[in-house]
């Protein structure tokens, strides 16, 4: 086949969530994938050790990939747990509320408003799916 030919009109199928989603439902999976990002970059930021940043982008990735259209529902449950245990635990909570550690505290915010956008993003991008066809 010569690479000049014109296109038939065929393409393959995206293969990625947000390859097969159109409009705001693209939107919201993209700015989901993005909240999550910046969770990993707020948990990062200060040296902490541990899996939390990998399990981030982690979601983001699946967001992204998985075809399944309640997936960012786990990303929800999942960012609404991280919120809950960061509040719950005294000593990244009593981070949120000394500025005078300008790193960590700007980190530990970037971190809970990254968690608390990405639930409302995958909420919003799960009822802006379109419902598959019978």
């Amino acid at each position: 086949m010569n690479t000049d030919d014109p296109p038939t009109g065929r393409t393959a199928p995206a293969r990625s969530a947000i390859g097969r989603a159109h409009g705001r439902h693209r939107v919201f999976l993209i700015a989901t994938c993005a909240a999550l990002v910046l969770a990993a970059i707020g948990d990062e930021a200060p040296g902490y050790d541990g899996p939390g940043p990998f399990i981030d982008l982690a979601f983001a990735v699946t967001v992204a990939l998985v075809r399944w259209r309640f997936a960012p529902l786990v990303i929800a449950a999942m960012s609404a747990f991280f919120l809950f245990g960061g509040l719950a635990a005294g000593g990244f909570a009593h981070r949120l509320i000394q500025p005078d550690r300008a790193l960590d505290f700007t980190a530990g915010w970037l971190q809970m408003l990254g968690f608390a956008a990405a639930v409302v993003f995958a909420v919003a991008s799960t009822v802006h799916a379109r419902r598959p066809s019978r």
